[in-house]
């Protein structure tokens, strides 16, 4: 990724070095990072509004709640929450303002989440490095370990891949510790003539 380690000032290549070293997965550790910081606080701020019955004034007015409301209604009426007063196809919310409050506190949500991009994007720089080694190197271990090809295990010792390791058999050239002798040398020996 770096090809130009020179270019990098001194003062952050304790820093990006592990980026240089694992670029996937720090990659991959900060995208999952940048997601659940907009997905957390979109969730959080939504359920807030909702159980407190209270709505930032001075947010309604911005361009991203009326975004938002676009949006939010859409898919709440596509997925069938909400919809116009002569449908029946309400699973979640009544008719009416409940409903239309739903839609208002996502989008509010949703507005703030949105505000606090650059906030998220250097929290999600910052943990980068911590999270994949916390979650990432792990997850992918696992991976491995549950999917990861068997069949190119090679045997630790001489016996041919019987698996016999402790009856006694030893590798081609190793001397076993307990021998006192010198194996025997081909040729010379018992019933050698």
């Amino acid at each position: 990724m770096l090809t130009k380690w020179r270019a990098v000032p001194r003062f952050l290549r304790r820093h990006a070095e592990p980026l240089r070293s694992a670029p996937i997965t720090h990659v991959s550790a900060f995208l999952v990072l940048h997601e659940l910081t907009a997905i957390l606080p979109l969730f959080t701020l939504a359920a807030t509004f909702h159980y407190t019955q209270w709505l930032p004034p001075f947010v309604s007015e911005w361009k991203w709640v009326s975004q938002g409301v676009e949006k939010f209604g859409r898919y709440f009426q596509r997925k069938g929450w909400l919809g116009q007063e002569e449908r029946s196809r309400y699973k979640w919310w009544q008719r009416g303002e409940g409903g239309v409050r739903i839609v208002v506190e996502f989008a509010t949500a949703y507005a703030l989440t949105k505000a606090l991009l650059p906030l998220r994007l250097i929290f999600s720089v910052w943990a980068t490095p911590w999270f994949a080694r916390v979650s990432v190197v792990p997850f992918v271990k696992l991976l491995k370990r549950t999917f990861g090809n068997k069949s190119k295990v090679a045997p630790k010792s001489g016996a041919a891949g019987t698996g016999a390791t402790e009856g006694g058999v030893l590798a081609k050239g190793r001397m076993d510790s307990k021998r006192t002798t010198a194996p025997p040398v081909k040729g010379k020996g018992a019933g050698s003539v």
